[in-house]
């Protein structure tokens, strides 16, 4: 955290107010559960400076914890690592559901040097905050900071309460904006086409054009520098200008065509029976739109980069092999396969996704 002795008390106290905004909003644009992690850890190096940031997750077999996410230098040997259930300051930060600071181990009674030291690591401060759905602990944030380096202090820990606390309530949004995806077939902002149900119909139509010859191209329409944009004028801004762009895409495309939101901020077209010379026609079409707007229905300024795929008849698969195609495919499928070995996001998600579901029952 930067210096601040000899500052006002105004000056400081407005320094964290705007550091903690600013924290708060870039997790706010975590787009999955292992980016709303890697997001928190980060923000809490960046406030507190610690020497291991460390996310440890419920583990089910053992009923402890285990080192899922550890971010540091030679962080990678703990990897993995077993915290017994109730045992050391993890474990009771877990059990007791209580946040836990140690500004001096050496002096603090609830610290046991020969379960809670690392190996080739011996702690002297450190904050364990345990993350939570629905009152359920399913893992702990833990910084630590071994000898010569500062005590963490009351304030930093505060300030890890409610960056933790507002990630708890982000993993419940994104999960449950996932379930929602996965029942409807549109998408919940633009009101376009979600991506399972654009390829699913992506793929019928090349079918149908493979057996009749009929041309097929795709148009992709995709908002420069979105997260500049999010990041300058805040998320409802992002909203307007995604809502925006999908209103002109689906004014202006025939009603055979097909549009659909693929990514956060892009889009595909399917346009059926549709040759690249008039699908480039449409994209220039688009274009001049876009340059020309006055700007007063959104009132954020934005541009758009848009390319053209096509292909004809029995070369209509192709369009599957084009590599970002191919990317978006593959991920459509890999959501609905669970990996061998599930990243620290995704055992979390899942954890808290049984927790939430429950709860409405």
């Amino acid at each position: 955290m930067q210096e601040t002795k000899g500052e006002p008390a105004e000056e400081r106290e407005s320094f964290n107010l705007n550091a903690t905004y600013e924290a708060v909003r870039e997790i706010s644009l975590a787009r999955n559960p292992d980016d709303l992690l890697a997001r928190l850890l980060q923000k809490a190096i960046s406030f507190s400076q610690p020497e291991i940031a460390s996310f440890l997750i419920k583990d089910q077999p053992s009923d402890g914890l285990r080192y899922s996410l550890i971010l540091g230098e030679k962080a990678d040997k703990w990897k993995d690592r077993l915290v017994r259930k109730g045992e050391g300051a993890c474990g009771l930060a877990a059990e007791t559901n209580q946040n836990i600071i140690m500004t001096d181990t050496r002096n603090d009674p609830r610290f046991n040097s020969k379960v809670d030291n690392l190996p080739d690591f011996e702690i002297k401060s450190l904050m364990a905050i345990p993350f939570r759905v629905e009152r359920t602990v399913f893992g702990v944030i833990y910084l630590i900071n071994g000898p010569g380096k500062k005590a963490f202090s009351l304030e930093e820990f505060k300030l890890l309460q409610i960056l933790v606390n507002f990630t708890e309530l982000m993993l419940e949004r994104i999960i449950l904006l996932t379930e929602l995806k996965q029942l409807d077939a549109f998408d919940s902002l633009t009101q376009t086409y979600n991506s399972k149900t654009f390829f699913h119909y992506f793929q019928r139509e090349i079918e149908r054009c493979q057996r009749h010859g009929y041309d097929l191209s795709l148009l992709r329409i995709d908002v420069d520098y979105f997260e500049k944009i999010v990041q300058t004028f805040g998320p409802e801004a992002g909203e307007r200008v995604l809502t925006n762009l999908s209103f002109i895409l689906k004014k202006v495309v025939r009603q055979i065509d097909l549009v659909s939101r693929i990514e956060m901020h892009e889009f595909l077209v399917l346009l059926p029976d549709t040759n690249a010379a008039s699908a480039v026609q449409l994209k220039e079409r688009l274009m001049k739109i876009f340059n020309s707007q006055d700007l007063t229905s959104t009132g954020i300024p934005y541009t758009v980069t848009a390319e053209v795929f096509s292909e004809e008849g029995a070369r209509t698969a192709n369009l599957c092999q084009l590599p970002r195609i191919k990317a978006w495919i593959d991920q459509i499928k890999n959501r609905h396969q669970k990996r061998k070995y599930a990243t620290s996001g995704e055992e979390l998600a899942e954890l808290a996704r049984n927790a939430l579901l429950a709860a409405k029952k």
